[in-house]
């Protein structure tokens, strides 16, 4: 049977909230993810909003949340769904509240029954927040590259095809998000993910590629710091066992 389709991390840059109360800001940029979801869902503007959506879903995105059960887990989409939610009603042209709408959803639909999943629409909804994201504001890397992972994914669990998935789009919007200006290293990290949960051996160039392009781009922050960790994880897997680096893309992106 399908399993729940989900498409890969979403990981913000700092402008989408720029604007966040200073204690949320300080919080985020140091990993203290629950302090800063606490601070930024006080406010009531946007890019408070925005950033508590993304906080409350750090530590799944980033690997992080190995004490979480899978109900924890589905409640912090939750949150992060109706955080984007609330930056939408105040602003419905917001991409990024799109897109933290977009990541919600497709979190979700990793914690609920596969059926469940689809008949809530969950992947339908994630996708045409994802496109409407795209249209509002191409220039934002984040856009393309959730959309094409959201193809890669739902291919790779349920063939192509399925919800108009197709993975040769998947791959074009991926390798344009790589290199539109502002892309964040968590980018090639989660193309590399992909394609390494994909075929290690038909994407194993690329993705070691992409691996170190997200090593050598990480920033200093806490996300960009954890990005480097996990790229550097996958790659050394992916140099000495890919079928192994396999078996760790697949856990990434389901767990």
């Amino acid at each position: 049977m399908m399993r729940a389709l989900c498409f890969s991390v979403l990981l913000l840059s700092t402008p989408a909230f720029a604007q966040a109360p200073a204690p949320a800001m300080a919080a985020f940029e140091t990993g203290q993810w629950g302090v800063a979801e606490a601070a930024a869902s006080q406010a009531s503007d946007v890019s408070a909003l925005i950033l508590a959506s993304e906080a409350a879903l750090m530590p799944i995105t980033l690997d992080q949340a190995e004490g979480l059960s899978r109900r924890e887990r589905r409640q912090a989409a939750l949150r992060a769904q109706e955080y984007a939610e609330a930056a939408l009603a105040l602003e419905p042209d917001n991409a990024q509240a799109h897109l933290r709408l977009a990541a919600g959803l497709g979190y979700q639909s990793r914690y609920v029954n596969t059926v469940r999943a689809v008949m809530m629409g969950l992947p339908q909804r994630g996708r045409d927040h994802m496109v409407e994201a795209l249209r509002l504001d191409p220039s934002e890397p984040w856009a393309p590259a959730m959309l094409g992972a959201w193809h890669l994914e739902v291919v790779r669990r349920a063939g192509e095809g399925m919800f108009d998935a197709n993975e040769a789009e998947g791959l074009a919007l991926m390798r344009q998000s790589v290199e539109m200006d502002g892309a964040p290293a968590a980018i090639p990290y989660r193309f590399a993910v992909a394609l390494v949960a994909a075929d290690p051996v038909a994407h194993g160039e690329e993705a070691a590629e992409l691996m170190n392009r997200a090593i050598n781009a990480s920033s200093q922050d806490a996300v960009g710091q954890a990005v480097s960790v996990l790229s550097e994880h996958l790659l050394n897997l992916l140099n000495t066992d890919p079928a192994a680096a396999q078996v760790e893309a697949v856990r990434l992106l389901e767990e």
